[in-house]
């Protein structure tokens, strides 16, 4: 049987038997003449065993997944319950710049309130740039998140579990009701 002839029957072009053939998926007997008796059951194999068909379908439902996640985080977006990440370091940024003036218009304050001594006011300040150099330590912040994100993995985990085992049991009480 010609290249042809077998595209015709198996309904794929000339260049796609010859990349089929490339990929070892078919072999040829001779010169442009195939053995229909062993592409047939090849290609059945090829579409179900991971050849284009199955990608293509994996390919499909990871894009449908992307873009469903697309979807749901311009939803979350909308309803104010995401914010992008610029004005959240913007936010922070001008709260850390308030936080650190209001403390270091604390000892001042103290001074003139309670008449302190300079030396008890140079400690005062020392105390509040240690506490700012500390809440400037990104680390804290990295292990606040990894902790924050184990917990959510262990959510979904759970969440996945509970799904898994309420399928379990519709699954079996359907069986049960089946052998009735």
């Amino acid at each position: 049987m010609t290249t042809k002839e077998l595209g015709n029957i198996i309904n794929i072009t000339p260049r796609h038997i010859y990349n089929l053939e490339k990929s070892q998926v078919f072999s040829k007997e001779d010169k442009d003449v195939w053995v229909l008796e062993k592409v047939i059951p090849a290609y059945i194999k090829y579409k179900t065993e991971g050849g284009e068909g199955t990608n293509l379908a994996k390919s499909r439902e990871k894009k449908e997944k992307y873009e469903a996640e697309l979807k749901r985080l311009e939803y979350l977006k909308r309803m104010g319950q995401l914010i992008p990440i610029e004005g959240v370091a913007k936010e922070l940024e001008d709260i850390a710049i308030t936080v650190s003036n209001k403390l270091y218009s604390i000892p001042p304050k103290l001074k003139s309130r309670y008449q302190l001594d300079s030396k008890i006011e140079s400690i005062i300040i020392k105390e509040i740039e240690d506490v700012l150099k500390e809440l400037k330590d990104p680390s804290i912040y990295d292990k606040q998140a990894q902790e924050i994100a184990k917990k959510i993995e262990l959510e979904k985990t759970l969440q996945k579990e509970m799904s898994e085992d309420e399928s379990r049991a519709t699954s079996s009480n359907n069986q049960g009701q089946d052998d009735k």
